[in-house]
C-alpha cells in the first residue's frame, strides 16, 4: 500500500490517510499494519525517518501531519497547542439538525482523568441528504471521541458509529446500502502557523465521502 503525500516541504509532509487503518503499533497491530510503519517503508530511501505529530481514528480518514528530523519535532508538535491552528472534519449523520449552525458546549471526560472538562464543537449544515446530513465540523478542543460524542448527544449520531450510533439504524442503513462498515468521519482540513517557515499553511484532503 503506498500512501497519498498531500503537502510536503523541506520539514514535514502530510498524507491522506485512508479509514481502517490505524496510526501506530499496539500489541495486535504490527507497525507494517500502521500508517507509521507504511510511510517509513514508503519512504525508506529517504535521509530522514518520518514521525508521527498527531494521530487521528483508525476509522477517520484525511490529513495525517508527519515531521521529517528529530530536531524540529519540539516546534512542529507545537502546532497542536497552538489557539491559531484549525481543524476542520466532515461529518455524515443520521437525521437533520435541528439548527443549520450551531455550537455544542457539552464537558467531556479529560483523556488523563475520569473528570469532565468543557468540550466546544462547532457545526454547519453543508447538505441534506434526505434522512441524513453532511455537516463541516470544527474543534475548539480535542477531548476523545468528542465529535462522536457531541454529534450523538444533540441526536445526530455519525452514520455506522458503532459506539455512539443509533444501533437500529446502522443496521438499516447497512442492509439497504451494503457499505464498507465504518463510520463517516474526515478530518478534511487543518490550517496552521508553520513555526519554521512562519507563515499560515492549509492542507485539504480530497472529500472522501
Amino acid at each position: 500500500m503506498n500512501l497519498k503525500i498531500i503537502y510536503e516541504d523541506d520539514f514535514m509532509f502530510a498524507i491522506d490517510k485512508p479509514g481502517g487503518l490505524v496510526s501506530v503499533p499496539a500489541p495486535n497491530i504490527p507497525e507494517a499494519k500502521t500508517v507509521q510503519g507504511i510511510m517509513r517503508m514508503q519512504l525508506r530511501d529517504k535521509d530522514y525517518k518520518s514521525y508521527l505529530l498527531h494521530r487521528i481514528d483508525r476509522d477517520t480518514s484525511g490529513v495525517l501531519l508527519f515531521g521529517k528530523y528529530p530536531r524540529d519535532r519540539e516546534a512542529l508538535e507545537a502546532i497542536f497547542k497552538d489557539p491559531r491552528t484549525e481543524k476542520t472534519y466532515l461529518a455524515l449523520v443520521k437525521g437533520n439538525p435541528r439548527f443549520s449552525k450551531s455550537t455544542v458546549n457539552f464537558p467531556l471526560e479529560s483523556r488523563e482523568k475520569k473528570e469532565k472538562i468543557p468540550a466546544t464543537t462547532h457545526y454547519r449544515l453543508m447538505k441534506r441528504l434526505g434522512i441524513l446530513s453532511m455537516l463541516e465540523v470544527k474543534i475548539e478542543t480535542g477531548r476523545k471521541h468528542q465529535i462522536r460524542k457531541h454529534l450523538a448527544m444533540i441526536g445526530n449520531p455519525l452514520v455506522l458509529d458503532r459506539e455512539y450510533g443509533d444501533k437500529k439504524f446502522n443496521r438499516k442503513y447497512l442492509d439497504l446500502t451494503k457499505d464498507q462498515g465504518r463510520y463517516f468521519l474526515q478530518a478534511w482540513k487543518i490550517k496552521f502557523h508553520h513555526p519554521l517557515l512562519d507563515k499560515m499553511v492549509e492542507i485539504q484532503a480530497p472529500a472522501s465521502f
